[in-house]
């Protein structure tokens, strides 16, 4: 694989390690006994995650490769943090996973739990601006699947984390009320993103609004995973960073692991999953992460590290560590494993060939067209039957009251009236409950349908719109009410 920069020396390494190694004896107890003793892991599932691994990142690989020919365009990869991958194995398809661009690896993990999905082709089609990429329409490289239930996110720093925890909000919510949604009462919400993205207001909003949550003792149940590599791009993270700032923070459970330590990695995500789901409240998972080959193919890393600290980084290349797990354990033979790469680098070489060849985007409307409003004829509004009209508005339906009112007054029978129509519909924001809303555009509505439904959020506008996001992600019909913007 003809590659550039230092991915060569990643892939090398790689090789290297494994040319050599001698032989171990296949392991007597099985692959269902623990790939280390007094862990949970087996031998077996290791396997499964070092190929998810392998598979993550050979796609880093050839999409350097594939930018080279000049056929592919994004170049953001998830070398170095293949440890994600054993985050998913603790999860389900059904609880929602809101992912940024390195996890990879836990994206190939978790389509192992699905049934038929492609999300490596599917990624190739994105890397090399396909018109038949399923996920974005060939206008970005993002991670996402209707049926893993992984809604794409923009690269945009940290927009997704406000609405992760929209969704980790939701569904409980709508359990509680008895509303249907694809996620279990004890699903919980992963949300990913990377140490230096913590510095984002968005993303603070994000954290603040689900400590909020747990600190007024409402059900929030997401799991943060920071995958902490140092950098942001060039600009280095203190080292003990992210666990000063996170460790104590009040509203949020803290677990800490080191993404080169699958095994330890592994144990710590059952026990910080366990709780998310136990307790249905906010987790922080602080996973340590090394970033291999740059932040992007256009990312010179000499202009900001001596080549020592980049050969330093690369021997900690995970893989190697994962590698050298399963050939010590006796999980895998170093035949197996040589054979295991040289099949699925095969595998990934040919969907990549095949990418190359589907339609490409070529025009302005094409990139938009996924983005068009839908037409308003298509989009019919419901009407409440007649007795729940009359419940919703106490008898005194408003179509009998021929008084002139101000437009406040008509919002709030209008909201009213699609309160009784759609129950998954939810009023929130600042004030807008028993109050009413600093404008009275919500009076009466938490009278009529509860704090379920009708609810007070925290006094910030971002966290109000991203829970609002989120909601409707869960299946809730939203509406947000900013009081000042």
């Amino acid at each position: 694989m003809s590659v550039v920069s230092r991915a060569v020396a990643v892939e090398q390494n790689f090789a290297a390690f494994v040319k050599d190694r001698a032989a171990v004896a296949p392991r007597a107890a099985g692959l269902d006994a623990p790939v280390r003793e007094g862990t949970g892991l087996s031998a077996r599932r290791a396997v499964a995650l070092f190929r998810a691994q392998i598979e993550s990142r050979i796609l880093d690989l050839l999409a350097r490769e594939l930018k080279q020919q000049d056929q592919s365009f994004y170049t953001i990869g998830s070398s170095g943090h293949e440890g994600n991958a054993a985050l998913a194995d603790h999860l389900t398809v059904d609880d929602p996973a809101f992912l940024h661009y390195r996890s990879g690896a836990f994206m190939a993990a978790r389509a192992r739990r699905g049934e038929g999905e492609t999300p490596i082709f599917d990624t190739l089609l994105s890397l090399v601006a396909s018109a038949e990429d399923p996920v974005s329409g060939g206008r970005h490289k993002v991670f996402g699947s209707h049926s893993l239930f992984v809604p794409p996110q923009t690269s945009t720093i940290a927009s997704h984390l406000p609405k992760a925890v929209g969704c980790a909000f939701a569904r409980p919510r709508m359990a509680r009320l008895g509303l249907p949604g694809r996620s279990p009462r004890d699903a919980i919400v992963y949300c990913s993103f990377g140490d230096a993205s913590t510095n984002h207001a968005t993303a603070q909003a994000g954290f603040n609004a689900a400590a909020a949550a747990r600190l007024h003792r409402q059900p929030c149940p997401i799991l943060f995973a920071c995958e902490d590599n140092g950098f942001g791009i060039s600009v280095r993270t203190p080292a003990d960073y992210i666990e000063r700032a996170f460790r104590a923070r009040p509203g949020l459970h803290y677990f800490h692991a080191d993404g080169r330590d699958l095994v330890g990695t592994y144990t710590q995500a059952a026990a910080a999953i366990a709780l998310c789901r136990r307790a249905q409240q906010p987790v922080f998972f602080h996973l340590r992460t090394e970033r291999l080959m740059g932040h992007a193919g256009t990312d010179v890393e000499t202009t900001y590290k001596t080549l020592a600290e980049i050969e330093a980084h690369e021997e900690r290349d995970p893989l190697l560590a994962f590698a050298d797990l399963l050939l010590r354990s006796g999980a895998l033979s170093l035949a197996d494993m040589r054979a295991l790469h040289r099949d699925l680098q095969a595998r990934i070489e040919r969907a990549g060939a095949q990418a190359c060849t589907r339609r490409k985007l070529t025009s302005a409307a094409e990139v938009t067209a996924p983005l068009a409003w839908p037409e308003p004829s298509t989009l019919a509004v419901r009407t409440a039957p007649a007795a729940a009209r009359e419940r919703a508005f106490a008898g005194e339906l408003p179509e009998h009251d021929e008084r002139p009112r101000h437009m406040a007054f008509q919002l709030a029978l209008g909201l009213r009236d699609l309160m009784a129509a759609y129950p998954e519909m939810f009023v929130f924001g600042e004030d807008v409950a028993r109050k009413g809303g600093v404008y009275h555009v919500t009076a009466g509505l938490h009278a009529a349908f509860g704090t379920g439904r009708v609810f007070n959020t925290i006094l910030d506008e971002t966290t109000i719109l991203g829970v609002a996001q989120g909601m409707a992600t869960a299946g809730c019909l939203p509406f947000p009410e900013i009081q000042y913007l």
